[in-house]
């Protein structure tokens, strides 16, 4: 496999091609060139055409990502899905975004907090970097609080430092956001 660089159409294009087969090009696409959007193509023939797989709003930053028409990204490595985990819920919320924002929990632990190496990135400024884990383990779904500044209060009581076993329907706060936990199962 060879890779070629490339700038088209105001974009940064790799693109990958086996020989004997069709090119395959990933472009990413700077906010200036696309209304304030970043775009990022993915697989697909060199120059073809594309449809939106994925779209991300934080704040005021958007990204689009989006694969190639035939629904193929070309050749993945098997380890692209060795650390994959099952949903097994949401945290939807009104407080963010008036129009609602959910994010998606997964197997094992689910750190929420405002870094954005968090499992779930908060935008608000009461919400510590790593503010809390949401646990799902053995059908069970808990929170602990992270030593944050401001505190984690389930159905509006502090939980403190201990694990808190969450029901479907409780009401989690952090700073001033509150979220709505929705289990899957």
């Amino acid at each position: 496999m060879k890779s070629v660089g490339g700038n088209v159409n105001s974009s940064k294009t790799v693109v990958f091609s086996n020989e004997g087969e069709d090119q395959q090009a990933t472009s990413v696409y700077p906010d200036g060139a696309t209304n304030g959007k970043t775009v990022m193509h993915v697989g697909g023939n060199a120059g073809g055409s594309y449809t939106p797989v994925s779209h991300t709003v934080f704040g005021d930053d958007e990204t689009l990502v989006e694969g190639a028409a035939t629904g193929t990204c070309g050749p993945v490595s098997d380890n692209v899905f060795r650390n994959a985990r099952k949903m097994v819920g949401w945290l939807v919320s009104y407080s963010l975004d008036v129009m609602g924002i959910d994010f998606k929990l997964y197997e094992g632990r689910n750190i929420i907090g405002r870094d954005m190496d968090c499992s779930i990135t908060i935008n608000d400024n009461m919400v510590s970097g790593k503010h809390a884990v949401l646990l799902y383990r053995a059908g069970k779904y808990s929170i602990t609080d992270m030593q944050s500044s401001h505190g984690t209060f389930v159905n509006e009581e502090d939980i403190e430092l201990e694990p808190r076993y969450l029901q479907d329907g409780d009401t989690i706060r952090m700073g001033k956001t509150t979220m709505k936990f929705r289990t899957s199962l």
